[in-house]
């Protein structure tokens, strides 16, 4: 594994065959640590209802480790803001290459944990958003919720926040509803 050095810019090229998952976000590596028991747990069952409801509608559901790179008008080796989203939903399957995606998901769901809690929040909420996000999910397992935000015009302006009694209602696609009592009462 690589070493990063402080005030260094990196590139995609410097961090791609390091040990771990990393992302980068403007050029500044992040080391993702393992998830937890309860992180995975709602990851999976996310998956399974998203699965389920895009299965024919010619979209597809990723599952992290699985990058997006949004400087679209950079290499894929110098590209300097690489994530990687817990769930992401694409409809463009055309933006969809070989090692990674290159463009804004339609929906990307984080799944908060204490290392990545403030940076889904502010650095990456900010990329998403100005990358063109349809649709972020923010789902904090400890405060059993899940925030929904809608894009429009260029900023998140539809929230809504759901609880493990509620029946989540995608903003995107309203028919998507997803009961919270299994996937947040861990």
């Amino acid at each position: 594994m690589q070493k990063e050095e402080p005030d260094k810019v990196y590139y995609y090229k410097d961090i791609k065959h390091w040990e771990g998952n990393w992302e980068l976000i403007d050029g500044i590596p992040y080391l993702l640590a393992s998830p937890s028991y309860e992180h995975q747990y709602v990851v999976g069952e996310l998956h399974l209802e998203l699965a389920s409801y895009f299965k024919n509608r010619g979209c597809r559901v990723i599952l992290s480790p699985f990058d997006v790179q949004l400087d679209i008008n950079e290499p894929e080796d110098e590209a300097k803001t690489v994530l990687q989203p817990d769930l992401l939903v694409v409809c463009d399957t055309n933006k969809i290459t070989k090692n990674r995606l290159k463009g804004a998901p339609d929906i990307v769901i984080e799944v908060l944990s204490a290392s990545t809690g403030i940076r889904d929040r502010n650095q990456k909420y900010y990329l998403y958003e100005k990358n063109g996000v349809k649709e972020y999910w923010i789902v904090d397992p400890s405060n059993r919720t899940v925030e929904v935000l809608g894009w429009k015009d260029g900023y998140f302006q539809k929230r809504a926040v759901f609880g493990p009694e509620d029946t989540l209602v995608s903003i995107l696609y309203p028919d998507l509803q997803i009961n919270l009592a299994n996937i947040l009462n861990i």
